[in-house]
């Protein structure tokens, strides 16, 4: 008689374990939605799923950051942008860093998904749940247009919120960004926000300094504002409106302006533009003469206005002057159709300006002396920078005076220096106000 074998033994079969979900009975009759969790985590998918999470949280905070910051730069207020985003204020480099982590962990979300769909299919006990993927990539594109929202209409208090979470990796962004940089102009990408690169791309073809001047002033031209160009307050040359004719008229004399502000009291006041040839009728007339009825009508501009919108109105309404006013309806400086095509031509000397107009002195090859007041952009003209050589730390400043403070972080005295990257910086006078002079040591 043949021996039985533990083969045919069905009590000695080894089988394989059934799935826990089927081998425990109180799992049987569980809806399929929550054996989802418990099958997840049965065919090792659990680390992929956090993985997905994690990728898709950091997606979201990156675009609500990229949308939160693209509302600061173009605020009305360069004062509350400024004060907004004071801890960390994020340069050209660091933004393109951003948008493409942003963009790039995007992707890999969506690369994810699709692998975990696609492995999903292929195991009989999950075939069920294929749509799962497919839906938490449907609601997070909708998440994600309500948390742009979010960030977009509280621009200000999200930034504050969120600069801490992204402040440690700062540093990481800027170097990024810079390697990203180097190989954009390599291959002449263009960055989204930085229309200057073209004149870049041009001027190794361009033989003429002029020509390469002219191009770079076209390029920037529609991103220039206001605030940039003005005449600081410090600069307006006006008159008060209490001032009898012949006060007025040593006024005007000394000053060489066929334009002139007039203001009632302070300059925060500007009561309307007197036109010098508007007083060519009335020379005559004693000092007794009520000059204040020649006035016409100030145009007042606020800091963001671009300049090529600036230039439209110009025209439109035949006028060569607007007052720039703060957000309080403070006067904060005072530009001109000149200031304008200036930006684009460069300086334009008539019979009336005078050759002491030069801000700067050179005392040797690498030692100058700049007044405060010379703007960042033409002292990186004079000294031959990049034009974004102070991105990372000038913030909202526009001349090298508050370059300074920006670098001190207080009112400088006179005598002390401070050092960024290759350029030495000496207070050479200064007051309790304001920096006037400054000895710059290259190298």
């Amino acid at each position: 008689m043949k021996e039985k074998s533990d083969k045919d033994d069905p009590s000695r079969t080894c089988r394989e374990p059934e799935p826990f979900v089927h081998y425990n009975p109180r799992f049987r009759n569980v809806l399929p939605i929550a054996q989802l969790p418990i099958l997840v985590a049965s065919q090792s998918f659990f680390s992929e799923f956090i993985l997905l999470g994690v990728l898709l949280l950091i997606s979201l905070l990156l675009s609500a950051l990229r949308a939160a910051y693209g509302v600061i730069s173009i605020t009305e207020s360069p004062w509350e942008r400024r004060s907004a985003a004071e801890p960390l204020m994020l340069s050209a480099p660091q933004k393109l860093t951003l948008s493409l982590f942003q963009r790039g962990s995007t992707l890999l979300a969506f690369l994810l998904a699709a692998h975990l769909a696609w492995k999903i299919t292929q195991d009989p006990e999950l075939n069920a749940y294929t749509w799962v993927p497919v839906l938490a990539l449907v609601i997070w594109l909708w998440v994600d247009a309500l948390v742009r929202y979010y960030a977009g209409h509280n621009a200000l208090a999200f930034t504050r919120k969120a600069t801490p979470l992204i402040k440690p990796a700062a540093a990481f962004l800027t170097r990024t960004g810079n390697v990203f940089s180097s190989i954009g102009t390599k291959w002449r990408v263009l960055l989204p926000d930085e229309a200057k690169g073209r004149s870049e791309q041009n001027e190794s073809d361009s033989e003429n300094e002029e020509e390469r001047d002219l191009l770079r002033g076209l390029a920037t031209f529609g991103q220039t504002t206001a605030r940039q160009t003005m005449q600081p307050r410090l600069n307006i040359t006006a008159v008060d409106i209490e001032l009898d004719f012949h006060e007025l008229m040593d006024k005007i004399n000394k000053s060489g302006y066929s334009r002139i502000p007039v203001y009632d009291d302070t300059l925060d006041s500007v009561e309307g533009i007197l036109y010098v040839k508007d007083l060519l009728p009335h020379l005559h007339r004693d000092e007794h003469f009520a000059w204040q009825k020649l006035l016409r009508k100030a145009y007042f501009i606020p800091e963001s206005k671009r300049l090529d919108d600036l230039m439209q109105e110009f025209q439109n309404r035949r006028v060569h002057m607007a007052i720039v006013v703060d957000e309080y309806g403070g006067t904060n400086g005072l530009i001109t159709l000149e200031d304008i095509i200036e930006e684009i031509f460069g300086d334009i000397n008539d019979e009336y300006d005078e050759a002491e107009e030069v801000n700067y002195t050179q005392v040797d090859d690498k030692t100058y002396i700049f007044e405060g007041k010379v703007l960042l952009n033409d002292f990186c003209k004079i000294l031959s920078l990049e034009s974004d050589y102070f991105e990372d730390v000038r913030r909202a400043s526009e001349s090298l005076g508050g370059l300074l403070l920006e670098l001190f972080s207080q009112l400088p005295r006179t005598g002390e220096q401070v050092a960024y990257r290759d350029l030495t910086f000496k207070v050479q006078s200064a007051d309790k106000k304001r920096i006037k002079k400054v000895r710059v040591i290259v190298g």
